[in-house]
């Protein structure tokens, strides 16, 4: 029997290619809530690598949610648009 690791899953509206899983890590890699270039070089190797989903760290949505000033933020224009430049990146490799 083929294993289910390498087959499809889909999540309502979303297929997976496969039931690989990147579980989100606490780097505390932030700078002012922003992704950085660290960022599109971590996620994008982790991206390459092939899995079906993939997390990033800890995220606020207001400054009083924030754990570490060094958290990602998405609560403002800016900081959704370093997530969407890490997103875009990982997606343009491993669609």
């Amino acid at each position: 029997m083929p294993s289910k690791l390498f087959s499809p899953l889909a999540l309502r509206s979303v297929e997976l290619p496969n039931r690989i899983v990147v579980a989100p890590m606490a780097q505390y890699a932030g700078r002012d809530g922003h992704m950085t270039d660290w960022h599109v070089m971590h996620l994008g190797s982790l991206a390459l690598s092939g899995p079906g989903l993939l997390f990033s760290e800890v995220v606020y949505t207001h400054l009083e949610g924030r754990i570490s000033k060094h958290c990602l933020a998405l609560c403002s224009d800016e900081t959704e648009a370093s997530f969407k430049r890490v997103v875009g990146f990982c997606k343009a490799e491993f669609p």
